[in-house]
């Protein structure tokens, strides 16, 4: 087997390191898991995909959270979008940025599950988080059923498998995400990773011109 390989392009300057500092917090943790599952890839009793998504998603609101903390006026959740006569609601965001929130579920000084109703006027964008992806394998469907209740959808994977990355690209552009960022490169026939430090930076440009 062969060993864990991270790969970093020299970043230059304060401010892009103290960015990226949440960027190598959250990819340590996801970075073990990945690892895990890789040396346990034929054994049971490994963590539901479903849950490492959730705590990919969740991690990444909390970064995000931090990262626009100053922009006045805009929250960062989960949950559902309103339409305007409030009869309908949206498919599960993964992460909504958002001006507040029209009601939510299990509200709690230390909530177990914190999860928004968002009216459809007080959004800003929405993210859907994927754990890890190839080509081929991007939601359509997901924007066809976004856009009639927001504008600005953009797609963040963990991790995508290297030599996908032109493809997936290609395929999210044709689906109508209006931008696309992962986290890491991993492959998951030898579990060498590689990061990917530029595309946080450009993540965090863009998070920070998003207004209220």
């Amino acid at each position: 087997m062969s060993k864990k390989v991270i790969k970093k392009k020299a970043i230059g300057g304060v401010g892009d390191r103290l960015d990226l500092a949440l960027y190598h917090q959250i990819c340590a943790d996801l970075w073990n898991w990945r690892m895990d599952d890789f040396i346990r890839e034929m054994e049971e009793g490994k963590i539901l995909g479903f849950v490492r998504g959730l705590h990919f998603s969740t991690q990444l609101i909390y970064a995000i959270r931090e990262l626009i903390q100053q922009q006045a006026g805009l929250k960062v959740d989960w949950g559902h979008l309103l339409d305007k006569s409030e009869k309908h609601c949206s498919r599960e965001c993964d992460i909504i940025i958002h001006n507040g929130e029209r009601n939510r579920w299990n509200g709690h000084e230390k909530p177990i599950m914190d999860f928004k109703f968002v009216e459809q006027e007080n959004v800003v964008a929405v993210i859907s988080c994927k754990s890890y992806l190839r080509s081929g394998c991007i939601d359509k469907q997901y924007v066809t059923c976004m856009e009639p209740f927001v504008k600005r959808i953009w797609l963040i994977a963990e991790c995508c498998e290297p030599g996908h990355i032109r493809g997936i690209k290609r395929q999210t552009q044709d689906a109508g995400y209006q931008n696309f960022w992962f986290m890491y490169k991993w492959s998951r026939e030898t579990g060498g990773q590689e990061s990917n430090e530029a595309g946080w930076l450009d993540f965090v440009k863009r998070l920070r011109k998003l207004k209220a």
